[in-house]
């Protein structure tokens, strides 16, 4: 046996034998959304919800403690939250900085150097720097190429009405919020497409705050006062599903294109929307693996911090995956194998994380 072929076996020997023997570490993920769908306040889709179920199937294969509170979307509970994960003192702590409302909070904070990953939405660079420089202790985070994918979505929608009118494509924008950076990074997607693409018109625009109720408001008074509307881009499903509730209000449901990102499956009454990006819920899975990783000191960078284009146009071929994720789950998918701990270790994308299903 070739000698880099033996180091390399004992190498990866070894990082099999600790990971098997090493104590299952606790975390805690302070989700801002939902439990679920049900919650009579939930107008903004079961995504979060979702992210935790994936993290509990990472978990269970890394021998991972992980404790989710959910926020309820309500940044006054999140604050206790954090608040009380810190004092409880979790191995590692996941955080996602909705309106920076976690790293506005955490200066306050005491964090007795608990190790702190950023997930989906990350304190913008000079913010990570002033929290270093404040004494915590944050070792990585990863997000995914929301700009890219709010151009995908512009595009794909483009492209589709161009494939059946020779109308101008007449687009509403109804955005995430003013402040969380994906929903800002989405919207300069939007923006870089529209000034490329000759052909485009933005009719109007507007913030729907993630919720399917205020789509639903907002497309009705959008579309009486301009009814050229043919195209609306949606920040995310549940604002294309209350857009989806508004055309069938006004009997114009198969007169309007509608996209939004999310993968979700549609409510009850409604349709697939013609354009759905995805593949974001799975990042929290991805999260843990990097945790997993750094606990075990394999990752030596104290701070590892990720732009993942991991955004995929929802597609027959990965139909299979997307239905375990809205209806299911992925416990058949084995995340060790996204683990630096593996001799083999697979890029973490939605490619392989097909391949895992068969």
């Amino acid at each position: 046996m070739p000698f880099f072929r033996l180091y390399n076996y004992i190498f990866f020997a070894l990082l099999a034998l600790l990971s098997s023997n090493s104590y299952a570490i606790d975390v805690t993920f302070i989700n801002p959304g939902f439990p679920d769908s049900a919650h009579q306040e939930n107008n903004t889709g079961n995504f979060w919800f979702k992210v935790s179920k994936i993290m509990h199937n990472a978990a269970t294969d890394l021998d991972i403690n992980l404790k989710v509170e959910y926020a309820n979307r309500n940044h006054i509970l999140m604050k206790e939250l954090i608040r009380q994960a810190i004092q409880d003192n979790p191995d590692y702590l996941i955080l996602v900085d909705e309106k920076s409302v976690a790293s506005g909070y955490l200066t306050k904070l005491n964090t007795k150097d608990v190790p702190i990953y950023f997930l989906l939405n990350r304190p913008a660079e000079q913010q990570l720097n002033f929290l270093k420089r404040d004494g915590l202790n944050i070792i990585g985070s990863i997000i995914p190429d929301n700009q890219n994918a709010g151009k995908e979505l512009a595009h794909k929608l483009y492209n589709k009405h161009t494939l059946s009118s020779n109308q101008t494509v007449n687009m509403l924008a109804l955005l995430g919020d003013y402040t969380t950076a994906a929903s800002i990074e989405r919207t300069a997607g939007l923006n870089e497409f529209i000034e490329q693409k000759k052909g485009i018109t933005l009719t109007g625009q507007d913030v729907a705050n993630w919720s399917e109720h205020e789509s639903y408001i907002k497309t009705m008074a959008f579309m009486q006062l301009a009814p050229e509307i043919n195209t609306i881009w949606c920040a995310n499903d549940a604002i294309a599903f209350g857009a989806q509730r508004a055309l069938i209000k006004l009997n114009k449901q198969n007169h309007v294109l509608l996209g939004g990102i999310n993968w979700d499956s549609p409510p009850k009454g409604l349709k697939p929307l013609d354009v759905t990006l995805g593949g974001h819920v799975l990042l929290g899975a991805f999260a843990l693996t990097s945790i997993f990783d750094h606990n075990l000191k394999i990752d030596k960078q104290t701070q590892k911090h990720i732009t993942l284009p991991i955004f995929n146009n929802l597609t027959t071929r990965n139909q299979p995956l997307v239905e375990l994720i809205n209806h299911g789950g992925l416990d058949i998918i084995d995340f060790k194998k996204f683990s630096k701990t593996s001799p083999e270790q697979l890029p973490f994308t939605v490619e392989n994380l097909l391949k895992q299903l068969h």
